[in-house]
This record gives C-alpha cells, sequence and structure tokens, in this order.
C-alpha cells in the first residue's frame, strides 16, 4: 500500500512540473531566446557579435555564451574574444564579461 501511495505521488510530482514546462507555448519561448541573444550581444561590446552555442533557460536567467572581436581602441582590439552572459528575464537586461575575470 506505501509502494502504490508513494508512486501515485512521484507520478503527480512529475506530472506538475511537465504542465509547468509546456506552460509557454514555442512562440514565447523563441521570442524570449531572441530578446536574450540580442541582448548578449549588445552587453558584451564586441565587435561583429554571434551566439556561439544554444542559450540556456534557467528559472530568473537566460545564459548565453557570445563570440566577436575585440572593438578598435582596446589593448586586444581585433582579436576574437568569447564572453558569458545572464540576461535577466524578469528586468530585461544583459550583463556580459569574460569567463574567469572578477
Amino acid at each position: 500500500m506505501k509502494r502504490t501511495a508513494m508512486a501515485a505521488g512521484i507520478a503527480m510530482v512529475l506530472s506538475a512540473g511537465t504542465i509547468v514546462a509546456w506552460a509557454s507555448s514555442p512562440d514565447a519561448w523563441d521570442e524570449l531566446k531572441k530578446r536574450a541573444e540580442a541582448a548578449c550581444m549588445a552587453a558584451s561590446g564586441l565587435d561583429a557579435p554571434s551566439i556561439a552555442a544554444p542559450v540556456t533557460n534557467f528559472e530568473h536567467h537566460v545564459f548565453a555564451v557570445v563570440d566577436g572581436r575585440w572593438p578598435e581602441g582596446s589593448a586586444m582590439a581585433g582579436q576574437t574574444a568569447q564572453w558569458a552572459c545572464l540576461y535577466d528575464k524578469e528586468h530585461e537586461t544583459a550583463e556580459a564579461r569574460e569567463p574567469g575575470f572578477p
């Protein structure tokens, strides 16, 4: 009896998670992805920015990796760069920086 009740409880939790995961439409996810990518490319400040890999969606943020070239006037001008970016879903802002630097 306990196993049946536990199995039923686990099934309910898992199905509830599935309902939450599918609550948004594919169009809404695509729009979020486009906003996050654009904000991250702008926040990087790199020349010719592009998104290096598929973005990763978290509860409050979207994580993206931005490739590009250091802008003119910087010590690394013209060299390739790769920046990590977090897009805040609530505030619709992005923060980007080189990985590993404070």
